[in-house]
């Protein structure tokens, strides 16, 4: 936090929860004082006023700039929080899949929870502290005897924050976990919501929800119902904190012991009051600070992707010996694989057997259990290659926006590229601010597939990786896909079960067949 916050703002706060934690020695000391005015002499009750209204202004004046500035800070460490959920998980180790319901979830829900359970209670923490320490000064300075049995006494507040430390942890790891349950029901139940409609199963996918939504909302209720325990212990304990002082008072009054009068016993009950209080809030806030422990715990990762470097040999690839294990069950085992820059291959095998994968290796997205994939002299990058799957990703923007993703190219390049790949003529009057929506609803499946090749064309990658991408379209569009693709001067490696053997003669493409002990030459 301190590292993300200015400095000035951080001093500007320090200040600020200072001068705005006088409340409770202001109430203590007007009424406390108040016994002793003479009420004839109005001069004397008029400056007790004014001197009593400066500092009530500036008092409250202060709590208010003190929210401000807090909200201010806040605004820091949300956008600093979710930014770092969000990259961290984007940046996530190869071959570890995190879910965008996830992702989202971390960026709402628990950074919502976070601010409201640690960044706020924090700032509260140090306003807190400063009255506490204010007040404690004045009760002991008023009579250090009685001032001292209210000051011992109000720590009782703090023990049972202590006691209950360990099970509120447990209960928001608990909640957290639910209610990430509940944000993946919830995304599945949307995105298959035609399939669920179409097969009357609406009813069954609504009783998972809403056992789902109540395993979630139980586990918040438990969880409130510990904090509101352990305030309630705290509680009882500042009814203790109060009573018994105050028994000890007015017997000294009574026995005219240490000098204290009914003037001392309510400055003290008064001040010592928000002493109390102080204590209680700073429990009540340390209580929310520690249950977000575990969610705050974020491991922060940072881009680790490996960039393309320039070689005189990037024309060739090399799969050698590579074998992939997946939950202690072997996928595949020493595999080889040479290329050379143009050449062309498709590998068949079961469904099963691991194709997928395999070029998930080769475009560096996955690490072999054992084995090296080389492009060139080095070994293979995550953006050596591009990866065209059954849906390639296209988001919500235009057709230039999708091809570029966001880089500077010339529209000329981009122009150049569609027609290449035979989109210019099929979208419209002005292609390129053609709007795409997201995952690509608005164009056909072969517009998609020849999207995604134009993106590799854009930036000139010399390796092209096809999973299956003809397998959802007609005889006619994956024979024009697939002769777009092997005329190319690329290198490439198509994973597929349906194969036009007239156009593997024609290209002269090889054709593999991969098994779990490796691949066979056709």
């Amino acid at each position: 936090m301190l590292s993300v916050l200015p400095v000035n703002l951080i001093v500007i706060i320090i200040i600020l929860a200072i001068t705005s934690s006088f409340e409770g020695v202001i109430n203590g000391y007007v009424l406390g004082q108040m016994t002793n005015i003479a009420f004839h002499n109005f001069a004397n009750v008029g400056t007790f006023l004014l001197l009593v209204f400066t500092a009530y202004l500036v008092t409250y004046v202060s709590a208010y700039l003190f929210l401000l500035t807090n909200q201010k800070a806040i605004q820091y460490l949300n956008k600093k929080l979710k930014y770092t959920f969000f990259t961290s998980d984007f940046y996530q180790q190869k071959g570890l899949s995190v879910s965008s319901s996830d992702v989202i979830n971390k960026v709402t829900s628990i950074s919502n929870q976070i601010q409201r359970q640690y960044f706020q209670p924090l700032f509260n923490l140090i306003q807190c502290l400063m009255t506490i320490i204010s007040t404690t000064v004045v009760v002991l300075k008023t009579n250090l005897l009685l001032g001292l049995i209210y000051v011992i006494l109000s720590l009782l507040t703090m023990v049972p924050n202590q006691i209950g430390k360990k099970r509120m942890n447990q209960k928001t790891d608990s909640w957290s976990e639910y209610n990430s349950s509940l944000v993946t029901i919830m995304k599945d139940i949307f995105q298959g919501k035609n399939e669920i409609r179409k097969f009357e199963v609406k009813n069954l996918f609504f009783k998972k929800f809403t056992h789902a939504l109540s395993d979630e909302e139980e586990k918040y209720f438990q969880l409130n119902r510990v904090q509101f325990s352990v305030q309630f212990c705290a509680w009882m304990c500042s009814i203790i904190a109060d009573i018994i002082p105050m028994g000890v008072g007015l017997l000294m009054v009574a026995y005219h012991f240490g000098g204290v009068e009914i003037g001392t016993i309510v400055t003290l009950t008064l001040t010592a009051d928000h002493v109390l209080g102080g204590i209680r809030e700073f429990s009540n806030y340390q209580t929310q600070i520690t249950s977000t422990k575990n969610i705050r715990n974020i491991k922060i990762l940072k881009d680790d992707t490996d960039q393309a470097v320039n070689s005189t040999s990037q024309n060739q690839l090399s799969v050698n010996d590579v074998s992939f294990a997946r939950d202690k069950k072997l996928i595949f085992k020493h595999v080889n694989l040479q290329m050379k820059d143009r050449d062309k291959v498709i590998i068949t095998g079961d469904s099963g057997v691991g194709k997928s994968t395999l070029l998930n290796i080769i475009s560096g997205q996955l690490i072999p259990n054992s084995g090296q994939v080389k492009f060139g002299e080095r070994p293979i990058a995550l953006s050596d290659s591009v990866l065209i799957s059954q849906k390639p990703w296209l988001f919500k923007g235009t057709i230039a926006e999708n091809l570029s993703l966001y880089q500077h190219f010339s529209k000329e390049k981009l122009v150049k590229v569609l027609k290449e790949v035979h989109l210019w003529e099929e979208l419209g009057s002005q292609p390129l601010n053609f709007e795409v929506e997201s995952n690509g609803t608005n164009l056909s499946g072969g517009q998609v597939q020849r999207l995604a090749i134009a993106r590799g064309l854009l930036r000139k990658k010399n390796l092209f990786l096809l999973d299956e991408i003809t397998s959802s379209l007609d005889k006619e569009n994956a024979e024009k896909i697939r002769t777009l693709i092997y005329q190319l001067p690329i290198m490439m490696i198509e994973v597929a079960h349906n194969i036009d053997f007239n156009l593997v003669k024609k290209y002269k493409i090889k054709i593999y067949t991969l098994t779990k002990d490796g691949i066979i030459d056709e």
